[in-house]
C-alpha cells in the first residue's frame, strides 16, 4: 500500500495542461474540504466575535510566511534548481547541487527558529496592531491562538522549499495533495476537537494540518534522493544570490499581506462578526481563484522560466498568451454565473444553524463584490510569475506597492461615502439587495479590494507587454478569443438569471434540495450556453480544453496536441 502510493506521488507529467488539471483536480477536492470547514463554522460557531478572534489569528502568521517563507519559494528557486539539474546531468555527480539544497535548508532552519521565537516573545504588542477593535478576553485568546499557528508558516515554508525540486522534475502530485490534506486537519479539529476545547480545538486543528501538509512531500524528496541535510558549511555566496533575486517577490508577497491586515484591524473596529462576514465571503470567492488560477500560474512557470533561459523569448509569450486564455476560459463564466447564483450559493455552503438570514445576505453580497475581480486576481497570479520567469522582481514590486495604496485608500474612502453619505449608501444597499441589515458596511472592504486588484492587473498586463511584446498575430488572436469568452459569459449568466425566474415559482426555496436544484438547473443552463455559444463563435479553447479532458493523462502519456506545450 505505502508503496502504491509512494508510485502515485512520483508520477511525471508531461504537459502543461495536463499539470494545470491534475492541479486543478486537487484544489477542487482541497476547496470541498474548505467549503466544507466554512460552513461547519458558520452553522456551529456562526460570525461572532469568537470566530473573528479565530479569523484573525491566522495574519500575523501568514505575515511570517509571506515574508520570510518565500525567501525560498517555489518562484524564486526554480530557476536556480533548474540550473543546478542541467549542470548535474552534464558533469554527472551532484556535488554542487547537493551543497545548494543543504545550503538553502539550513539557512531557512535558522532563519525561521529564530523569528518564531522572537514573534512568540512580542505576540501581545502585535496583536494589538492587526485588531485595535479587540479588547479583554478576546485580545487574550488573541494572542494564543496566533503563537500556535506560528507552526503553520515553519511548515508551509518548509514544504515550498521542498516542493521546487520535486516540481522541476515534473512531479506535481505532492505538491497537490498538501492543500487537501492541510483542510483535512482543520475538519478534524472542528469535528473532534472544537467539541472539547472549543476554537482553540479549531486552531489544534490548524496545526495539524500544516503538518500534514509538510508530511506529504517528504516521498518524493527520498525517491528523489534530494532530501536536505542540516549543515554549517553554507554556500552563502549562493545564498546571497537567492536572496538578492527573492527579495524583491517578499517584499511584494508581503504587501498583499499587509492589504488584508490593515483591511482585518479595519473590520475590528466594525461590528461584531464583520471580520467572519469578509472571511466567508472571500473564501468562496478565492474558490476559482486557488482552482484555476494557482493551477495555471503553478503550471505555466517552470515552462515559461526554462524558455526564457534558453532564448525562446516568442515561445514564452505564446505560452503567457495560450494560459491567459484558458485562465479567461474557466474564470469569465465562474465571476459572471457566482454574481447571478451568489444568494444560492451562500444558502448552500453556509445556511444551517445559528447562520442567520441577516447573515447570508451580507455574505451573499460579499461575494458578488470579490467576484468582480475574479478574473484580474487570476491573472495577476500568472502575471506575477512571468516576472519571476525572466529575472524580473522589481517591476511587480513597484506595481504591488502602488496598487496596495489604491486598495487601502478605496476601502477607506468607500467606508466615509457609506457612512456619511446617504445617497451611496441607499444605492449600494439597493443594488447587492441588503437594505434593514445589521452591520451593512462589511460589503464596502469586497468592494474596495476588487477595485485595487483590478487595477493592479491591468498595471502588470501593460507592463510585462512593454518588456516583452509578443508578434502581432498572437495578440489579435488572444484579444479575439477574450472577446469570445465575454460575450459567451454574458449570454450564459442571462440564461442562468433567466432559469431562477422561470423556475423560481416550481420550485420550493425553504429547503436546502429546492435551493440545490434551482441552482443546478441554473449553473447547466448556463455552462451549456457558455459551451455552445464558443463552439458557435469557433473558440480554439473549448476545443483543447475538451482534447485535455479526454487524454486519459493518468493511465498513459497522451499524444501532444499542436496547442499544448511541453513542461
Amino acid at each position: 500500500m505505502v508503496s502504491k502510493i509512494v508510485k502515485f506521488l512520483n508520477r511525471d507529467l508531461f504537459t502543461m495542461n495536463q499539470a494545470a488539471l491534475v492541479l486543478a483536480v486537487f484544489s477542487f477536492l482541497s476547496q470541498v474540504c474548505g467549503l466544507l470547514r466554512d460552513h461547519l463554522l458558520a452553522s456551529l460557531v456562526g460570525p461572532s466575535a469568537n470566530l473573528d478572534t479565530y479569523y484573525t489569528a491566522f495574519r500575523i502568521p501568514d505575515f511570517v510566511y509571506n515574508s520570510f517563507g518565500v525567501l525560498f519559494s517555489v518562484t524564486v528557486l526554480i530557476p536556480f534548481i533548474a540550473q543546478y539539474v542541467e549542470q548535474e546531468k552534464q558533469d554527472g555527480h551532484s556535488g554542487a547541487f547537493r551543497r545548494f539544497l543543504d545550503s538553502i535548508f539550513s539557512v531557512y532552519m535558522i532563519g525561521m527558529t529564530m523569528l518564531s521565537l522572537l514573534l512568540i516573545i512580542a505576540m501581545p504588542w502585535l496583536t494589538k496592531l492587526v485588531a485595535p477593535g479587540f479588547g479583554g478576553a478576546e485580545h487574550t485568546h488573541l494572542v494564543l491562538y496566533s503563537r500556535i499557528m506560528l507552526l503553520s508558516p515553519f511548515l508551509f515554508g518548509l514544504s515550498s522549499l521542498l516542493s521546487s525540486f520535486a516540481q522541476v522534475q515534473k512531479k506535481f502530485f505532492a505538491f497537490a495533495i498538501a492543500p487537501l490534506l492541510y483542510n483535512a486537519g482543520i475538519l478534524i479539529g472542528i469535528v473532534i476537537l472544537r467539541p472539547w476545547f472549543g476554537i482553540l480545538g479549531v486552531v489544534f486543528g490548524v496545526a495539524i494540518g500544516a503538518v500534514l501538509y509538510f508530511a506529504v512531500q517528504v516521498p518524493t524528496l527520498i525517491k528523489l534522493g534530494k532530501l536536505p541535510r542540516f549543515s554549517f558549511n553554507i554556500d552563502w555566496a549562493t545564498i546571497k544570490r537567492v536572496m538578492t533575486l527573492s527579495l524583491p517577490r517578499t517584499l511584494s508577497s508581503s504587501l498583499n499581506n499587509i492589504t488584508f491586515i490593515i483591511i482585518g484591524a479595519m473590520a475590528s473596529l466594525l461590528a461584531a462578526g464583520s471580520i467572519s462576514i469578509f472571511q466567508f465571503s472571500y473564501n468562496i470567492e478565492n474558490t476559482p481563484l486557488l482552482i484555476i488560477g494557482v493551477s495555471y500560474a503553478v503550471a505555466a512557470f517552470p515552462a515559461m522560466t526554462r524558455m526564457f533561459a534558453a532564448g525562446e523569448k516568442k515561445e514564452l509569450m505564446e505560452v503567457l498568451h495560450r494560459t491567459t486564455r484558458s485562465i479567461f476560459f474557466f474564470c469569465v463564466p465562474a465571476s459572471m454565473l457566482m454574481i447571478v447564483l451568489r444568494a444560492h450559493i451562500v444558502r448552500l455552503l453556509l445556511g444551517a444553524g445559528v447562520f442567520s438570514w441577516n447573515d447570508t445576505r451580507l455574505v451573499a453580497a460579499s461575494v458578488a463584490l470579490f467576484a468582480i475581480s475574479i478574473v484580474a486576481q487570476c491573472l495577476e497570479l500568472l502575471l506575477v510569475r512571468a516576472f519571476f520567469a525572466i529575472g524580473n522582481t522589481k517591476t511587480p514590486l513597484i506595481i504591488n506597492s502602488w496598487s496596495t495604496l489604491v486598495t487601502l485608500g478605496s476601502v477607506a474612502g468607500l467606508l466615509a461615502m457609506y457612512r456619511y453619505n446617504n445617497f451611496f449608501a441607499d444605492f449600494l444597499n439597493d443594488l447587492m439587495r441588503i437594505d434593514g441589515t445589521t452591520g451593512s458596511s462589511v460589503v464596502i472592504l469586497a468592494l474596495g479590494f476588487s477595485i485595487g486588484e483590478s487595477i493592479n492587473a491591468y498595471a502588470l498586463w501593460q507592463s510585462f507587454k512593454k518588456i516583452m511584446p509578443g508578434l502581432k498575430s498572437e495578440n489579435a488572436e488572444l484579444s479575439r478569443s477574450l472577446s469570445h469568452m465575454i460575450a459567451a459569459g454574458i449570454i450564459a449568466a442571462t440564461a442562468a438569471y433567466g432559469t431562477l425566474v422561470l423556475t423560481g415559482g416550481d420550485i420550493l426555496q425553504e429547503h436546502f434540495l429546492g435551493v440545490l436544484l434551482q441552482a443546478v438547473i441554473a449553473t447547466a443552463v448556463g455552462g451549456a450556453m457558455y459551451g455552445i455559444v464558443l463552439r458557435a463563435l469557433q473558440n480554439e479553447d473549448i476545443t483543447l480544453f475538451i482534447e485535455t479532458v479526454r487524454s486519459r493523462f493518468w493511465k498513459q502519456r497522451p499524444i501532444i496536441v499542436q496547442e499544448e506545450q511541453e513542461l
